[in-house]
């Protein structure tokens, strides 16, 4: 994503998201601003208020010129107050019916309705929250934090694998649509490749185990460097294993001696959810693993649908079709999972998208063949 943290001092953790993902300047389309917010680091805190600031002007440091526009949302229980300006702020406030505990899950906020004004550039946001170790001396700690505005024509989407699954030892092929005034670098197991001239990849040797890849894409306008990044999985048919330390707690089988390949699993969708307006599906992890979410569907003019996974961590993967004819579109997630957490996976979009549905894949962390007990 286009968003980049500068300074955090707070107990809370956040995640801002725009959508659409990355912002262009002068879209006709008002944009929105998704804030997660959840524990740091595993730990806990109570949280009594949270202000989200956005930047007004015309300059590149700027969200939008138009404050008047912006309308905020909170979660169920929580009051979105008007938005009010600070000088060449505007704020919004979230307040919650009384201090809130956040150990472990997870809300988000949202300020919409933004007229992204016509510089590129990394816009400013602050998020200020009041929260507490010990639900006392709530203590105002700020977030400062940018969001890429990239130039009106810039397109990066679309990062996706051709085989979401490849055997052991076979080549994957990862495919991309990209402006061309960008540079492209794609990043995997310790290593990078500069991969500007190139639409379609694959990778320089066989996979042996699941592989993550992140591609990231850098554009200069006006003085300042514009960064956004996508990321994909490719998982591996009785992958290869390497580990510093192994703990078995219940039976292991060896086909071989103790130094030939551990049988594990083999990754496979475990759920599916068509892409029909919106639904939910809710269970309780029966073990820890990820879950890898790919979204695809024939989209017409203006359609868009999204696909999210929620528990102890948030992933979510969207498209959209911002084009004059049908396309086809598919964007991938990764989100981890712990045993015993509550997770849902959900879809929503415009209805009637054709061969739209949304796979959930499971790689466990171990030889549990699904997360659904």
């Amino acid at each position: 994503m286009g968003v980049s943290i500068l300074f955090s001092d707070s107990l809370l953790e956040y995640t801002p998201t725009p959508d659409p993902d990355p912002l262009t300047v002068s879209d006709q389309d008002p944009a929105r601003l998704d804030i997660t917010v959840g524990t740091r680091g595993g730990g806990s805190a109570y949280c009594k208020s949270i202000a989200v600031r956005i930047r007004i002007g015309d300059g590149a440091d700027a969200l939008t010129a138009n404050r008047a526009q912006l309308t905020s949302a909170g979660p169920s229980g929580w009051t979105a107050r008007p938005g009010y300006a600070d000088g060449v702020w505007q704020v919004f406030e979230f307040v919650p019916a009384r201090p809130v505990l956040f150990n472990g899950q997870s809300v988000t906020v949202t300020v919409s309705q933004i007229a992204v004004n016509a510089v590129p550039g990394n816009a400013e946001i602050e998020i200020v929250e009041e929260a507490s170790p010990t639900d006392g001396s709530y203590t105002p700690k700020t977030v400062r934090a940018t969001v890429a505005k990239f130039p009106a024509q810039f397109v990066f989407r679309n990062f996706r694998p051709t085989k979401v699954m490849v055997g052991n030892g076979e080549k994957a092929v990862l495919k991309w649509d990209g402006s061309a005034d960008a540079q492209y670098t794609m990043f995997w197991d310790r290593t990078s490749r500069d991969v500007s001239s190139v639409r379609e990849w694959p990778t320089p040797e066989p996979l042996t185990a699941p592989t993550g890849f992140m591609l990231q894409a850098k554009v200069t306008s006006g003085g300042q460097t514009l960064t956004h990044t996508l990321t994909t999985v490719v998982m591996v048919e009785r992958p290869d294993l390497d580990v510093a330390a192994l703990q078995v707690w219940g039976s292991a089988d060896f086909r071989g001696d103790v130094s030939g390949l551990m049988e594990l699993p083999p990754a496979r969708p475990f759920h599916e959810l068509v892409l029909a307006g919106t639904k939910q599906y809710a269970f309780t992890a029966a073990a820890s693993g990820l879950v890898l979410l790919r979204v695809a569907g024939t989209l017409n003019q203006g359609w868009h649908a999204n696909s999210e996974v929620l528990g102890p961590t948030y992933a979510k993967a969207a498209i959209w079709n911002d084009g004059a004819a049908s396309q086809f579109r598919t964007a991938t997630a990764l989100c981890p999972i712990w045993k015993g957490t509550r997770v849902t996976l959900s879809v929503s979009g415009s209805s009637g998208i054709a061969d739209g549905r949304a796979e959930f894949w499971w790689i466990p962390f171990g030889k549990v063949a699904s997360p659904v007990a």
